[in-house]
């Protein structure tokens, strides 16, 4: 079909091709003719977001619906058996090549690599419009003008924003906290400004910190967030037992689902030789006449009959479930010569409810590393706030895990 006949079609047929065709082709036909370029955007083929990285690897990255995505790196070396091609928009001179079927390499000819990036930016963005940026990577050693950066309207209202580095002025820390709108995840890598000057970020959605010293338990009484990872602060084990103590009482974040901390100094639990583990114990068999009690096997007893597959489930999960409560029992008599004695835990039953946990926010997961969905083991111990709610605590090796169960039924 040439594509010159695309330029009469009527806006509903042009919409339908464009959106049967993949991000490369989208990007391919744009640069076709400025005919073309406008029939797109007539047609109001639109991203769900945008992504930007002004990072030491800057890039670009186009969502389309249906998963279909189209992501720019800038500035990197090209591939040997790749066709490089050339490009020209608004005056702003590349090369680029396509190094996988949702990848383009693009080598920008202008002496600012950020500024091109933002020309580049400014192009597409105008074709396949968002109503906001999706993620927004800065590195604050690298960029130089964060405000001027910032200052770019579109810029202004993100829902994840990224800052990369070591430390960050107090004036460009300041003018996020005044003129900046983040919906969803902030994420700080390093210092960045003063206590005074963070004031928001306690309320924010998502919260992702790593190596900020000066972030401490007094910060961490006065946050709103949802969702909280905290690495390389200062924050001690007994810090986070008086904070469950204070959540216990409904004097502490409210709103919280799920809490990380990798804290400083020794875990409680060092001084007990505490392994993570399965005890070994005598094997069990299924009793069809008691489905629900384990009978340990007699010596010498025949198996023919347990050969079945329904029979070998049954004794799998039978021994299954006598080690977890063996567990539970050895972990739970260590508890009580420990600090964490004064916080309460138990164990709450799980028998009409899966033990899985949710979190629901995927980028937020992706940027901490971690998966959305949580499967709580048997290191997870309950703690039952005034009002019903109740939080699945675990701690090991440094590192502090907290699941709120909001609108959960309790067992009576």
């Amino acid at each position: 079909m040439p594509f010159c006949a695309m330029y009469h079609y009527p806006v509903p047929v042009a919409q339908l091709i464009f959106e049967m065709m993949d991000s490369i082709e989208l990007f391919e036909l744009s640069r076709l003719s400025r005919k073309l370029e406008g029939k797109i955007k007539e047609a109001g083929v639109r991203c769900i977001k945008h992504s930007v990285s002004f990072s030491k690897i800057p890039s670009m990255r186009l969502d389309f619906r249906s998963e279909n995505q189209l992501e720019f790196i800038f500035n990197q070396p090209f591939p040997r058996d790749v066709k490089i091609r050339t490009g020209e928009i608004k005056g702003l001179k590349f090369f680029y090549s396509a190094i996988s079927e949702k990848t383009i390499n693009v080598c920008l000819e202008d002496k600012s690599l950020f500024g091109g990036l933002y020309r580049f930016y400014d192009h597409f963005a105008d074709i396949f419009r968002t109503t906001m940026i999706g993620q927004l990577d800065i590195d604050v050693n690298t960029i130089k003008n964060v405000i001027g950066l910032l200052g770019i309207p579109e810029f202004k209202r993100c829902q994840t924003l990224q800052l990369i580095g070591d430390k960050m002025a107090d004036e460009d820390a300041k003018y996020i906290q005044d003129n900046c709108q983040i919906y969803e995840t902030l994420s700080l890598n390093g210092k960045v400004g003063r206590r005074d000057q963070h004031y928001k970020l306690y309320e924010i959605k998502n919260l992702i910190i790593r190596q900020n010293d000066w972030i401490n338990i007094n910060d961490l009484f006065l946050m709103k967030c949802e969702n909280i990872y905290i690495d390389g602060a200062n924050i001690s084990d007994l810090d986070l037992i008086n904070f469950v103590k204070m959540w216990k009482n409904g004097e502490s974040n409210s709103h919280l689902k799920t809490l990380h901390v990798n804290f400083t100094g020794s875990s409680v639990f060092d001084r007990s030789q505490l392994q993570y583990f399965v005890p070994v114990l005598p094997v069990f068999h299924y009793n069809p006449a008691a489905p629900n009690v384990p009978v340990e096997r007699e010596e010498g007893s025949d198996d023919s009959d347990s050969s079945d597959d329904e029979d070998e489930l049954a004794q799998d999960q039978a021994i299954k479930e006598q080690r977890r409560i063996a567990y539970d029992n050895q972990l739970h008599q260590m508890e009580r010569t420990l600090p964490w004695k004064e916080i309460g835990r138990s164990l709450i039953d799980y028998s009409s409810h899966s033990n899985i946990f949710r979190r629901g926010e995927r980028n937020y997961s992706q940027l901490i590393g971690e998966s959305d969905i949580i499967e709580l083991d048997c290191f997870y111990r309950d703690v039952v706030k005034f009002d019903g709610t109740f939080a699945s605590i675990r701690i090991h090796q440094n590192s502090f895990k907290m699941i709120v169960w909001h609108n959960f039924e309790l067992p009576p």
